[in-house]
């Protein structure tokens, strides 16, 4: 399962970029609590689709003219409490009534690591559990 563009982890140049806002007014949300904070820090800090979709709204609701603090009630009352972590994630069903699921703003690298657990976990329960003597691992 290849992760859609949308669904990538992605730098704070990256974000500003889609979000149409500078990385300093990102930053000031993070650090007002209007944006949960990145993964990571400093040059390795990674956004996610959670955080441009927040951006997004927050720019709606400053186009109506709203304050800091109307903006975090705004945001709280509509169930996007600034302070939740990120909240989109892969789902890969291992077989019926077992699922895997990772944070969607995982780095490709450890993404890909998830994708092949999930193909071992697929051949282990398709086995019941029996590794064949012909298979590694």
């Amino acid at each position: 399962m290849r992760a859609d563009v949308s669904e990538r982890s992605m730098s704070i140049r990256e974000l500003a970029e889609r979000a149409g806002v500078p990385p300093r007014r990102i930053r000031y949300y993070v650090a007002r609590g209007l944006l949960p904070p990145p993964v990571g820090r400093g040059p390795t800090a990674r956004y996610s689709v959670t955080h441009l979709q927040r951006l997004q709204v927050i720019q709606q609701l400053r186009a109506r003219r709203l304050g800091l603090e109307e903006i975090r009630s705004e945001l709280t009352r509509a169930g996007k409490d600034p302070n939740l972590e990120a909240t989109l994630w892969y789902r890969w069903q291992l077989r019926p009534g077992i699922i895997l699921m990772a944070q969607a703003d995982l780095p490709d690298r450890e993404r890909e690591q998830v994708e092949a657990l999930v193909e071992i976990g697929r051949r282990l329960l398709a086995n019941n559990g029996v590794r064949s003597d012909n298979e590694s691992t």
